[in-house]
């Protein structure tokens, strides 16, 4: 007897008599992560697993500093997760280690039925996966232009955060403004009004973490926004912003801006090397405006801050085409080696759904990057502010080494500031970068 049941798009079938044994054996799936802890992610294994009676899901977060490592480490001896988050910019370069989401898979779950009386029977059931298509309609943008690549979906997010403004209302009131920045016009105009500096230079009050690398959470995001609002993005094979006389100007302009926040004598002049961590400073009641990401909400609200405070969208740059904000998240993705792929898409997919993830969204205040839940979430207003950004988000880098990319822009950053090197007419700055950038652009060996 063969019953076919087609329900919310997925067929299934139920052989009693079980002739495919092995797909009724246990699995055990092997999940890691970083960020979330496995009191986070509790709910959506602890319902997953409730309704696959074959699959046991094993949660691991480990240190941002050593998940690579342990990555590669467990892969050169044959063992590693089945499930594992990746940061999007690391896609790219995983996709030689990660198998696609199948047409269709297949995985045991349980079922009621019966008429009279309900039992609870196990039955093998025909997932279909995601088209492409589907992803772009379910997902905003910058996900489907991530996880996508030959037609193929390689992955799935729960969450998708974007930088936003965070800013000190007192600062502000104590000098005379009324309202925060809209855009980075009014950000130049405000920055002598809300910067201390004593005369030998230390900053005592800093009107925003703007100019330097090593003491600003995340500047490499922040530069990007301000590189993407001047136009200078890549396409899928090199980065190329010296193609044009125009779009050179405009990164020469992205550096210039960036770094005059950290030049002595710049009516923008807010930061410098000595000053402490910017996250902190703002906790302290001494910075007024800090860019940062949802999670960086939840580290603040921690802390009890003395002072009023609250968040709004990143500025733009006047005169600028559209808004674009910078976009931050991590997808999870199937190991080629795992021995359980069906199982381990099975739970990605099912987890990543809307009636599931929005139940760890809600919990841990997270934005979504599902389009169906972002008009339910503009009405908390604890992370209204990051999804109002996630339709336009997106990012410039697309090649296959991240770090090495922050590196590079980093030195050029912490050159200009130092005065190492100069913005010169001839463009040897520019051509510098560029062709860093683009080193990383070439495929790995492996």
């Amino acid at each position: 007897m063969v019953i076919l049941i087609i329900n919310s798009g997925f067929s299934c079938k139920w052989n009693p008599f079980r002739s495919d044994p092995e797909l009724y054996e246990p699995v055990t799936l092997e999940y890691w992560g970083v960020w979330d802890t496995p009191e986070q992610l509790q709910t959506l294994i602890t319902d997953y697993t409730q309704s696959h009676p074959t699959v046991k899901v094993n949660y691991r977060n480990f240190r941002y500093e050593e998940y690579e490592r342990k990555l590669l480490e467990a892969w050169a001896d044959d063992r590693g997760p089945d499930v594992f988050a990746i940061p999007s910019t690391w896609l790219k370069s995983y996709k030689s280690r990660l198998v696609p989401m199948p047409d269709t898979h297949q995985i045991p779950i349980y079922e009621l039925q019966g008429t009279l009386k309900k039992e609870q029977v196990t039955v093998l059931k025909t997932f279909r996966g995601l088209s492409a298509n589907e992803v772009k309609n379910q997902y905003v943008s910058v996900v489907y232009d991530d996880v996508i690549m030959d037609g193929q979906v390689y992955g799935l997010p729960y969450y998708l955060d974007t930088l936003a403004t965070f800013y000190n209302i007192d600062l502000l009131t104590q000098a005379g403004i009324a309202e925060p920045i809209d855009d980075f016009f009014d950000l130049v105009e405000q920055a002598p009004r809300l910067t201390k500096v004593t005369d030998s230079n230390r900053i005592i009050q800093s009107a925003v973490a703007l100019g330097g690398t090593q003491n600003i959470p995340r500047f490499f995001d922040i530069f990007s926004s301000i590189m993407l609002q001047n136009g200078v993005e890549a396409d899928g094979s090199h980065f190329d912003p010296l193609a044009s006389r125009e779009s050179a100007t405009r990164l020469a302009q992205a550096f210039g801006f960036y770094t005059d926040f950290s030049r002595p004598g710049k009516a923008s002049y807010s930061w410098n090397s000595e000053a402490e961590d910017a996250l902190e400073m703002f906790a302290n009641g001494r910075l007024a405006y800090f860019f940062g990401y949802s999670y960086h909400a939840d580290q603040l609200r921690s802390r009890n801050l003395q002072f009023d405070w609250d968040i709004k969208n990143f500025p733009q740059t006047r005169g600028a085409q559209g808004t674009k904000y910078y976009a931050d998240y991590w997808i999870n993705v199937v190991a080629k080696k795992s021995k359980n792929t069906d199982a381990a898409w099975n739970f990605i997919q099912s987890t990543a759904a809307e009636d599931k993830v929005k139940i760890y969204l809600e919990a841990n205040k997270r934005p979504t990057a599902l389009r169906s839940l972002i008009d339910a979430q503009l009405e908390d207003y604890e992370i209204a502010t990051f999804t109002s950004q996630v339709l336009t988000a997106s990012n410039w880098y697309n090649g296959y080494n991240i770090a090495l990319a922050e590196k590079y822009t980093r030195e050029i950053i912490d050159d200009l500031v130092s005065g190492k090197m100069v913005m010169d007419k001839e463009g040897t700055v520019l051509e510098l970068f560029v062709n860093k950038i683009n080193q990383t652009y070439v495929p790995p060996s492996n």
